[in-house]
């Protein structure tokens, strides 16, 4: 064929790099997002995230990773409603390794001995410290021994049992009767000869211990166990997930895309004869709810045996006849119209049918473009890998400062310290906490807004090269015509490649824009979480959020929608971003009906494909679990729920991606008629057979007559 009978020139002749300017930002900006990451790498460190910081303010290290709060005391007065600290102002030491009780006597966890705050023991090196587990009681004045039975340091003893919970000494279980037994002694011993003010403080271990022990316990105990059953029960039936999960989904899949090329005709048409039925059955319904038909009626139809057992469904209504009655009249105006509707649309809906089946034919001249979603899919995940870990890096570079809290004698922290003079001292102080500054801040929003940006980047120029394939097949008459062998001039890559010479700069455009109202959505929701937290959101404000968020949310659909029709111009003439954005509502608005049937039969068999895959999975997958070898044995799985709920949603994911590409399908041969028909007076010229088949009344009377003449 030449150039003009195969529609090369309307894809080719306008040709040229589109919104450059944008390309240009877009490049800048991600420049300064990869600068940005580089210095967070440089100057940040996640091991604050992950250690905390002690009472001095100092990092925890892989030397001393475990963060351990020596008074228990302290955490309890959190729990109390009288508090004005917070868990950051408790005093914590780094430990290598959680304490844990005596078996007989009591163990104490020492503070460092070489202590800022002078409240240490300097004869022995942080080496023997930690040898010696921590402790140095022994080796203390009885004036220090004192002030440490009265929780003021620099010892602390050790009386509920820890285990270590992300870098942090988290207590559990149930007090130690041998400690307790123990400190009481050695509180009496030091007591005598004078007032212990620990002999107080004694008396509050006892309840303390028990809140402590049972709210930890309960949080550790029944989530972890139920965790710890399901990360076993998929270490048993990894198989199933592969299969079910994976396997499956896309077998099932390409079934489905066979089942729309196929059967779309007798599916458009069922799902038509549906509503109409449903339609009428409501009206039918609703009149004899209100009384209008009677059971006698309805018996006279359906026969005896059948009106008996509707007796009670048909009987009408006692107290809303009258209301019921209006609906009945109300349904039967919208049934009269939705029959005439669809009466009118039938040709309307041979367009559609014919479209649909046009686009699974272009996926099955170039099969490689199924898988193609799979490659930005893979890209996301390695700049969101890249995204997270500088993001990490980027938060932990804030400067580790001392917060503000108050000091008042006999309230938590001041009440436990050693040093109560011309406070805040290095002894009594509030705690420390990395912060960030105002500049900070505005850096992780970039970096928020750089994923935002770039995800979405990666999902335009995903549609403007399918969309070229999928143009190229129409405009081609029906085929992708010859091409160079070779793997590199599949369709998908030639078209993958003239997009990203000459489009990317528009691409970069519609994920700007998407971005943008992404970005603002954040805001708005952190704003809102804000309100919520401080206790103003009132009635009003609540109401007031919700309705910017649905805007906005309902703006970003519109958006994304006008994009999506945006690149299919785009990938058709080369034109730029908003002049085939203007292009596509026209061509939209002009074929409303044309377009309404398509979208409106073709959403429905694609959301009906996603959901039989996934749910066909979840049924194999439950079938499979219901074997002998996952009921009974070392395999044997607790509960198959779970893993039936990942396959279904798995399932799902990967049909949505498969979808996906024959939504694109659809919408790009749809926007190619279109635009073919405008091109050339209402009867397209370069329509697929299959498509050209249907299109006899697109041609004129003017035609209809010259070709009579002819005859």
């Amino acid at each position: 064929m030449d150039e003009a009978a195969t529609g090369d020139d309307v894809m080719n002749r306008n040709r040229r790099c589109t919104d450059v300017l944008f390309l240009i930002l877009y490049a800048a900006f991600m420049v300064a997002f990869f600068a940005i990451g580089v210095i967070g790498f440089t100057s940040g460190d996640p091991r604050i995230l992950l250690y905390g910081t002690d009472y001095e303010g100092k990092l925890c290290t892989e030397d001393l990773p475990a963060r351990y709060w020596v008074n228990p005391l302290e955490i309890y007065e959190l729990t109390q409603a009288t508090h004005t600290f917070d868990m950051k102002d408790v005093k914590s030491i780094c430990l290598k390794d959680c304490p844990v009780t005596a078996s007989t006597g009591l163990n104490w966890v020492c503070n460092y001995p070489d202590s800022v705050d002078g409240y240490g023991y300097a004869d022995v090196t942080r080496d023997e410290w930690a040898a010696n587990n921590y402790d140095y009681y022994d080796m203390l004045s009885d004036a220090l021994k004192k002030q440490s039975l009265n929780n003021k340091g620099p010892c602390y003893p050790v009386l509920l049992p820890t285990v270590n919970a992300y870098e942090s000494c988290t207590y559990y279980g149930n007090a130690s009767a041998t400690a307790v037994t123990a400190l009481t002694a050695e509180m009496t011993d030091k007591g005598s000869g004078g007032n212990l003010e620990g002999d107080a403080e004694l008396l509050a271990v006892g309840p303390m211990v028990a809140v402590l022990s049972a709210t930890v316990s309960d949080y550790l105990s029944t989530p972890m166990a139920t965790f710890e059953r399901y990360v076993d029960d998929f270490s048993q039936a990894w198989v199933v997930l592969l299969v079910m999960g994976f396997i499956a989904p896309v077998v099932l899949s390409f079934v489905w895309m066979g089942v729309l090329r196929y059967f779309t005709g007798m599916f458009a048409y069922l799902i038509i004869f549906m509503v109409n039925a449903m339609a009428m059955l409501c009206t039918l319904y609703l009149y004899m709810k209100a009384g209008v038909i009677g059971s006698d009626q309805v018996t006279a139809y359906v026969g005896t045996d059948m009106g008996d057992n509707l007796e009670g469904y048909t009987d009408p209504s006692e107290d809303n006849a009258e209301v019921m009655e209006v609906c009945a009249h109300i349904a039967l105006a919208i049934t009269i119209c939705l029959f005439l509707f669809s009466i009118l649309m039938l040709k309307r809906v041979r367009t559609a049918v014919a479209v649909i089946k046009v686009a699974t034919q272009a996926i099955g001249g170039a099969p490689s473009v199924v898988f193609f979603p799979l490659a930005p899919v893979f890209a996301s995940l390695l700049f969101g890998a890249w995204w997270i870990a500088a993001g990490i890096y980027i938060y932990s570079s804030g400067e580790i400062k001392q917060q503000t809290c108050t000091l008042e004698a006999g309230k938590s922290p001041m009440k436990y310290c050693a040093d109560t003079t011309n406070v805040p001292n290095a002894n009594c102080h509030c705690g420390y906490e990395s912060v960030m500054d105002e500049s900070l801040q505005y850096t992780l929003l970039y970096h928020l807004f750089g994923l935002l940006w770039t995800t979405q980047f990666f999902q335009a120029m995903t549609m403007l090269t399918l969309a070229s394939v999928f143009a190229t097949y129409y405009f081609r008459g029906g085929s992708y015509g010859t091409s160079l062998s070779g793997w590199l001039n599949t369709p998908v890559i030639q078209a993958f490649r003239k997009m990203s010479w000459y489009h990317t700069g528009s691409a970069a455009f519609g994920s700007l824009l998407v971005a943008i109202l992404q970005f603002i959505r954040i805001i708005v929701a952190y704003m809102v979480h804000q309100l919520k937290k401080a206790g103003k959101d009132n009635v009003l404000v609540k109401y007031a959020a919700c309705c910017v968020q649905y805007c906005l949310w309902y703006l970003q659909k519109i958006i994304e929608w006008i994009n999506r029709n945006t690149y299919i111009l785009i990938a058709i003439e080369g034109k730029s971003f908003c002049a085939s954005a203007m292009e596509a509502l026209s061509l939209i608005f002009n074929n409303l009906a044309t377009v309404g049937a398509v979208n409106v039969i073709g959403d429905v068999l694609l959301f009906l494909g996603k959901l039989s895959v996934s749910l066909t999975c979840g049924v194999l997958a439950f079938l499979y679990l219901d074997d002998d070898a996952y009921t009974t044995g070392e395999n044997k799985v607790s509960s198959p729920l779970l893993i039936v709920v990942f396959c279904i949603i798995f399932g799902f994911v990967i049909a949505g991606l498969f979808m996906s590409v024959v939504e694109m399908a659809i919408d790009t041969t749809l926007l190619s008629f279109c635009k073919d028909c405008k091109l050339h007076g209402g009867k397209p010229r370069y329509a697929p057979p299959l498509l050209e088949s249907v299109l006899g009344k697109f041609e004129t009377k003017a035609e209809k007559e010259a070709n009579k003449n002819k005859a």
